[in-house]
């Protein structure tokens, strides 16, 4: 049996990633395998090689919003498919009884891709002030909300509210997997 394919979107700072870590543990307490797959996988090799030439390596898990978002721009100005293509062939690749993307960008050309093949779109919001002060903890090198301009009027089948504590969204996420694996 194929488990569910889900797809998260929200601006930088509403918890994507912490929802799909949460989604991956809620999916292997049933004993469903779940892996996180990103579309933006080639942006962070090439964001690495960038900052390793400069002599200046990033730590894992920092990034340049602005160097990924510029990068994805120069790539999708000539292959407009390849983030989406690449990523459907890492997907289809990997065994893995569910599938979590948590960094889709793209709402012309990724988007509907996914959306195409089955997969389920759940957005992440939270308010602004909260979102700043989750990517100050952060640390990333530059921040920019330009590449999820027009995340809130995308058409979606779930929305989670991330205004609170983490156990709160453990349960919406619980809650989500549950209606899921009804169907």
């Amino acid at each position: 049996m194929t488990g569910p394919r889900i797809c998260l979107l929200g601006h930088s700072g509403a918890g994507k990633s912490t929802t799909a870590g949460l989604i991956h543990a809620a999916l292997a307490a049933r004993q469903i395998s779940c892996a996180v797959v990103k579309v933006a996988a080639p942006l962070y090799e090439l964001q690495h090689s960038f900052y390793a030439r400069l002599g200046e390596p990033l730590p894992p898990g920092q990034q340049d919003q602005q160097l990924l978002e510029a990068t994805a721009g120069w790539i999708r100005a000539r292959r407009p498919m390849f983030l989406v293509e690449d990523f459907l062939a890492r997907a289809a690749a990997t065994h893995a009884d569910a599938l979590v993307n948590d960094d889709i960008r793209s709402y012309d050309i990724d988007y509907p891709e996914l959306r195409a093949r089955g997969w389920t779109a759940v957005r992440i919001s939270t308010h602004g002030d909260l979102r700043a002060k989750r990517l100050a903890a952060q640390g990333y090198v530059s921040l920019s909300d330009a590449s999820t301009a027009g995340v809130e009027t995308v058409d979606v089948d779930h929305e989670i509210c991330n205004d609170g504590a983490l156990d709160e969204l453990a349960a919406a996420v619980h809650e989500l997997i549950d209606g899921m694996l009804r169907c």
